[in-house]
């Protein structure tokens, strides 16, 4: 995932760094605390089961989680440094693997407020929905605009 979000954005050194520590903390966190049958892997259960856990459990879990990837994803494509992310450069994280009505659409669902950017706030609760929805309904599920 990093490398792809690295290679989207098109990052210097410092960037790639940066993305490339916040998910490999995340990696860690996933290895250290998920892998309960103690084989190395951590298996699809495995991950539903501790991330809902440590979700409900733990409310500093996602902070040190997915939401330290998603911050490094979130400043590196907000090139223009204002603490918004235009629809351009939320089209950038995702390239062009995905379907520019469904990048719309994604981008609507998680521009909260409607003012045609997405904040800091916004990304990270729509990225943390998106690994932690309990359901399809959650702006979060849609993150690509896909139900």
């Amino acid at each position: 995932m990093a490398h792809n979000v690295c290679w989207q954005l098109e990052l210097d050194d410092a960037g790639e760094e940066s993305v490339y520590a916040a998910f490999a903390a995340w990696w860690e966190q996933i290895r250290t605390s998920m892998d309960t049958d103690g084989d190395g892997r951590v298996d699809r259960a495995e991950f539903v089961a501790a991330t809902m856990a440590g979700c409900d459990r733990d409310p500093g879990y996602l902070d040190r989680g997915p939401r330290l990837a998603a911050r490094a994803v979130f400043d590196a494509a907000d090139t223009d440094g204002d603490g918004h992310l235009d629809a351009a450069e939320y089209a950038v994280v995702f390239g062009p693997r995905v379907h520019p009505a469904e990048l719309a659409h994604g981008f609507r669902q998680l521009d909260r407020d409607g003012d045609g950017r997405i904040t800091r706030d916004e990304f990270l609760n729509g990225f943390t929905a998106f690994f932690t929805a309990r359901s399809n309904v959650s702006a979060g599920h849609q993150l690509l605009g896909r139900a």
